[in-house]
């Protein structure tokens, strides 16, 4: 049994994929016996913790956000993580973890290192650093570049989300262990037919203003689609229709905003194809395991995959088609999605996806966690 402090900068007040999948991790672990907790380093707000967060994880920091809108100026997301790291020190020494399990979301801040080397210690990598760091530019990005070798030489292992991650890391001379995201929860067994007579199409993604690399998605590609398809409907959820302004946006592509929960399992009902992200060739990556990948295929959706998938089963599997990682690749075949769609018009997805499930994923990575505390190297 293992005492796991999972360490994030991740914001834990709104509901989102990566917090459902977090959470999603400490359950599993907790049903595998290991005593888990997320604390997730945020300024503080008043309000309540997003679904779920509560009974999992808790939040340390020393700023409000209150503080954050009043002085923008001043940066003080970054003053609040280095501000918190002695109150971090002092709730890991009173939880006495066997093992931190850092999820990057940022760039380095002084104390970070420090902490992780006090601890065995594993930091889970969920992006090509080198293309992301490029989108961000200006200082920020090569501020990143600079600091963020003194952070991965401070763990004693690495968990990347992809193979072309893994070897872009293995100048670190750390373990490594590649283990993508899994499905956030169980198969769903009450997704029925559509009963729809032409596919009706479905993208989730991130707002532009939320999201710096969010051109990556690829949704400007979706407007040729519609526009070839005139009698689907395409659903957009995650973003707005002004967040595209000077596009050509046909009128059977809707845009939804943000949706979560029971709306957005409202809107998959709804809908017999999924979209994953189209364009990963503009951030300069070739492979990814995307979460909206995962949820649809949860919600038992078949799906268009416009990168190579790190979980070498969907890359192959009749309920997905992938269509290359171009800038061409939804134009090149208009003929070959058509096909798939009318394909799979009105089905759902009922292979096994036993391979997808949290417990066969989280048992990989408990594995790995167990190979670095028994190395003692700390």
């Amino acid at each position: 049994m293992m005492r796991i402090a999972y360490l994030t900068e991740w914001p834990p007040y709104a509901e989102s994929g990566v917090l459902r999948k977090m959470i999603g991790q400490i359950a599993t672990w907790r049903e595998q016996g290991h005593e888990a907790e997320i604390f997730a380093l945020s300024p503080l707000r008043d309000t309540p913790t997003a679904p779920g967060f509560a009974e999992h994880g808790r939040v340390v920091g020393t700023f409000t956000q209150d503080q954050m809108e009043r002085y923008r100026f001043a940066r003080l997301g970054f003053v609040n993580k280095v501000a918190s790291v002695p109150k971090l020190c002092r709730a890991f020494r009173e939880y006495r973890p066997d093992l931190i399990y850092y999820r990057q979301n940022g760039t380095w801040y002084p104390g970070l290192p420090g902490l992780l080397k006090s601890w065995p210690s594993i930091a889970e990598i969920n992006t090509f650093e080198g293309a992301e760091t490029e989108l961000w530019g200006g200082l920020i990005g090569r501020f990143h570049d600079v600091t963020r070798a003194r952070l991965l030489r401070a763990v004693d292992g690495l968990v990347c989300m992809t193979n072309e991650i893994a070897d872009h890391e293995r100048v670190w001379n750390r373990p490594i262990a590649v283990i993508g995201n899994s499905l956030w929860g169980d198969p769903r067994e009450d997704m029925a037919p559509t009963g729809n007579k032409v596919p009706v199409f479905v993208f989730t993604g991130s707002p532009m203003t939320l999201d710096h690399s969010a051109n990556w998605h690829g949704v400007d590609k979706i407007f040729p689609l519609a526009a070839a398809m005139p009698e689907s409907t395409f659903h957009v959820a995650g973003m707005k229709a002004e967040e595209f302004a000077g596009f050509d946006i046909p009128p059977n592509v809707v845009f939804h905003g943000f949706l979560n929960g029971e709306a957005l399992t409202a809107l998959y009902r709804q809908c017999d194809i999924g979209i994953a992200s189209l364009a990963a060739h503009r951030k300069k990556i070739e492979e990814g395991c995307s979460l909206k990948v995962r949820d649809y295929l949860m919600h038992r959706l078949p799906l268009i995959l416009g990168y190579r998938e790190s979980q070498s089963e969907l890359n192959s599997a009749d309920y997905v088609l992938p269509i290359g990682n171009t800038p061409d690749n939804v134009t090149s075949n208009l003929d070959r999605i058509a096909a798939f769609a009318r394909e799979w018009t009105g089905r759902r997805v009922t292979a096994d996806l036993g391979f997808l499930t949290r417990e066969t994923i989280e048992r990989h990575r408990l594995d790995f966690m167990q190979r670095i505390v028994a190395s003692g190297t700390k």
